[in-house]
């Protein structure tokens, strides 16, 4: 059977192998085949046969009879292609003309199961993800509501100034509340575009968008270089800056640097605050856990959203000093160390 140049954009497009047919007066003519069937197939232009796809001679036989009768097909089979014999779901579609042959590629079983079980745990994790954002919205938003509530009341009964201030505060924090968890759920995207920067101006834009008050920060080997999408990692360091000055003080000392060798590839962020107990380092970044009667508890989840967006990991430890220290590793591409 001889190619013909009658391939359109749509055939050609497809990603399953295609065979497309007629029949005339010779019989059964191949009119086209996509790319992705010559690469399949090993078949430069020249002749098409059926016989050379298909391994199992009973394939064969239905196949043919299919086309002749201009019957519908669909059946699994074993095909011979260029990296040996792998089970296709083969299709007559036949047409007025002619027809289509469409060679779509199985898995094994394995590789089926192991794909349906990934997408379930991707399912089954973002629904946990989901309950855990509805159980801190409306914990964290129902007790502001009922201060503003209480509050306004209060202020239309005696028309304080007081009164509406602590409406306005209530106000503000759920606002805030708000903002950090649409940041949470933003940040759980993966990062595609990055470009390289260094670890000192991203660890000093960050630092400018906090109020580090007497607070002092020192920026190690900041010449080191990394790619990364610098708005996302600007992010994750700021709230890295606030956990260190919420619970080391307005004159915390923090440091941020490269890890050694030895530790693995990547950068740390420490301060000589009071530090996190080891029993709780592992709940640290789980959206709504904080020690702040003010805090939102999803400023180190975010955090933990930016670094795995970048494919990195984050751990917290203890720094010399007895605070807080937290290492990101997997930045293969920081240098120099």
């Amino acid at each position: 059977m001889a190619e013909g140049d009658g391939a359109d954009d749509l055939l050609n497009a497809h990603p399953d192998p295609v065979v497309k047919y007629g029949k005339g007066a010779e019989g059964i003519v191949v009119e086209a085949i996509n790319p992705a069937f010559r690469e399949t197939f090993a078949v430069d232009g020249a002749d098409v046969s059926l016989r050379a796809t298909l391994a199992a001679e009973d394939a064969l036989s239905a196949v043919a009879g299919a086309i002749q009768s201009g019957d519908a097909l669909d059946r699994e089979t074993v095909c011979d292609t260029t990296d040996g014999d792998r089970r296709f779901r083969l299709r007559n579609v036949p047409t007025a003309d002619g027809g289509y042959l469409l060679y779509t590629a199985l898995g094994d079983g394995r590789g089926r199961h192991e794909d349906l079980q990934a997408e379930v745990d991707r399912l089954t994790e973002r629904n946990e993800r989901l309950e855990t954002f509805a159980s801190v919205v409306s914990h964290d938003l129902r007790n502001p509501l009922e201060v503003a509530e209480t509050y306004l009341e209060s202020a239309r009964e005696t028309g304080e100034d007081e009164q509406f201030d602590r409406v306005a505060q209530a106000l503000d924090r759920m606002r805030t509340l708000i903002e950090d968890v649409l940041e949470l759920a933003r940040e759980g995207r993966v990062i595609d575009d990055r470009e390289r920067t260094t670890l000192e101006s991203v660890a000093t834009a960050a630092w400018e968008t906090v109020d580090g008050g007497e607070a002092t920060l020192t920026v190690e080997n900041g010449a080191a270089t990394l790619r990364t999408d610098p708005d996302r990692l600007q992010q994750a360091l700021a709230n890295l800056f606030r956990n260190s000055l919420e619970h080391g003080g307005a004159d915390a000392t923090i440091r941020v640097g490269t890890l050694g060798n030895a530790d693995g590839t990547g950068f740390f962020l420490e301060d000589d605050g009071p530090g996190i107990p080891e029993a709780d380092r592992e709940d640290v970044f789980e959206p709504g856990v904080t020690t702040d009667q003010d805090g939102t508890g999803l400023g180190l989840a975010i955090v933990q959203r930016v670094v795995e967006a970048h494919d990195w990991t984050v751990d917290v430890t203890e720094s010399d000093a007895g605070g807080a220290r937290f290492e990101v590793r997997g930045v293969e591409s920081l240098q120099p160390l």
